[in-house]
This record gives structure tokens, sequence and C-alpha cells, in this order.
């Protein structure tokens, strides 16, 4: 019944987002979804794709040096292709380390990234290893002036006891948080 509900699920829908209460990364994901919703939707910010297309690029290039590594492995069959499998094989995994190295020091868990009236808006969430506590962070650019906020709150806040994630409350904390990110703008 779970796989159904995820497969059928998407962010516009109005449906009430049902997660696991016990499973952090689902409930994380599902407070990460209803605030990119809420800030395109209430806020009308236009959401760009820069660092999830930068990711992409990254993965294709690694895939490109792992699959022509196979085609030239199965046109040449080994003793005549060592060279090539040892270069590619230290290209793919070079660029996977590559990966790593841009989701933790340029992503560092930013699930949402935006244009506002020429202003950039930039989201990002995380939740500690051993620990029910969301943090979010709001990066916001205005006429040059880049202003941050930050909240911690216990991921309990966001849920009733049957799993569904709150809207009502969500709506609430992405109000405080637009305001917070562009209270310079407003003076």
């Amino acid at each position: 019944m779970v796989k159904k509900i995820v497969d059928t699920w998407k962010v516009d829908d109005d449906k009430p987002v049902i997660v696991e209460k016990y499973d952090k990364v689902a409930v994380k994901n599902g407070i990460d979804d209803l605030l990119r919703k809420t800030f395109t939707t209430k806020y009308s910010v236009t959401e760009t794709f820069k660092t999830r297309d930068t990711r992409l690029l990254i993965c294709f290039i690694a895939c490109v040096f792992s699959g022509f590594g196979c085609l030239y492995d199965f046109l040449h069959p080994f003793p005549e292709s060592k060279l090539i499998l040892a270069l590619c094989s230290l290209s793919y995994f070079t660029i996977t380390g590559l990966l790593y190295v841009w989701e933790w020091f340029v992503e560092k868990g930013t699930f949402f990234e935006g244009h506002l009236n020429g202003n950039k808006v930039k989201l990002s969430s995380y939740i500690p290893r051993y620990s029910g506590d969301y943090t979010i962070s709001g990066e916001s650019e205005v006429d040059g002036t880049t202003s941050e906020v930050k909240y911690t709150k216990c991921i309990s806040t966001w849920l009733d006891e049957s799993g569904k994630i709150l809207p009502d409350i969500i709506e609430k904390e992405t109000e405080q948080l637009y305001q917070s990110m562009f209270k310079s703008k407003a003076q």
C-alpha cells in the first residue's frame, strides 16, 4: 500500500502527505516537498535547477566513461582493451569522487533554488544521524546582499499521530522563513 501512495503522489496534489513517522528520511523529504510547494505556489518563486543539472552532468560524464569502456571491451576483448579499461575505470571513480565532493561542499543538502523578482532563494535541510531535530536553512540574495536564516525544530512539530505532515504548520513556518529571508527588502 505504501508503494501505491508513493507512485501516485505528486507535489502538486492536494492529497495529504502521509509518511512513516519513524523514518527520518521520509519525513525530511515530505517536509522538503511541502516547503518547495509552498514557496512555488504561495510566493510565486520560480524554481531553478542549476545544482541538480550540474549533478546530472557529472553523473552523465561518469556513465559515458563507463559505457565507453564496456563498448571498447566488447569490440576488442580483454587483453587488447586492458589499457582503455584501466583508464575508463580510473576516470569513472575519479568523477564519482568529484560527485561526492560536489554534494558535500556545494549542494550541502539543498532541496530548493529559485528566483523571485531577480533575487535568489536557496533552501536546504538537515537531520542529524541520532536526532529528531530538523534544521532548515534559508538563504536569499537581495540586491547583492546575502541573508541567511536557520531554524531547528523537532520533526514531531510537523507530524500528527498517524504520520500525516501538517500543511498548515508548514505554511506558517514557510511564512516565518520567507519574512526572515526578505526582511531587508521590505524595509
